[in-house]
């Protein structure tokens, strides 16, 4: 997959997660909510299963992967900004940062938000990198059949 599609594929997520941690759009709030949550995802999919690709699986990973980095940029980035997720970090983050000494918490804190910004994005790649692999799959399937 060409960088520049990686990097469209990504970038279409970024809106919802600038605007959610801004609190300009809050989770789970409105109809914009889910299509900017929910359009990145259906795109991915799209591309999956239209577009061939000699490595699908490891093409829609490697966008995973580069998603969940997004994700941690933009959340440190604006750490501090608003009420951002500086300012609400998820109730499991904390519990985590808590069991640290004061002087460690913040970066217990940084370190388990980023990590499950990676392991989100890295779950988004790796079902669209199944159903990727899967349309593959199906068009060699076909094209052997048509051949024989």
């Amino acid at each position: 997959m060409p960088v520049w599609l990686m990097l469209v594929l990504v970038g279409l997520g970024l809106p919802r997660t600038v605007l959610a941690d801004l609190d300009i759009v809050a989770p789970e709030s409105s109809l914009l909510y889910y299509v900017l949550a929910l359009t990145p995802f259906a795109v991915w999919v799209l591309v999956a299963i239209v577009r061939r690709s000699r490595r699908p699986f490891a093409d829609f990973l490697v966008v995973g992967v580069l998603y969940g980095l997004s994700l941690v940029v933009v959340h440190q980035v604006l750490w501090g900004v608003g009420p951002s997720l500086g300012h609400q970090p998820p109730e499991s983050a904390v519990d985590f940062a808590n069991q640290f000494s004061p002087a460690w918490r913040g970066l217990a804190l940084r370190g388990f938000t980023s990590g499950i910004a990676v392991v989100i994005g890295v779950g988004a790649g790796l079902a669209a990198a199944v159903i990727a692999a899967a349309a593959h799959g199906g068009r060699a399937s076909r094209a052997r059949r048509a051949a024989s």
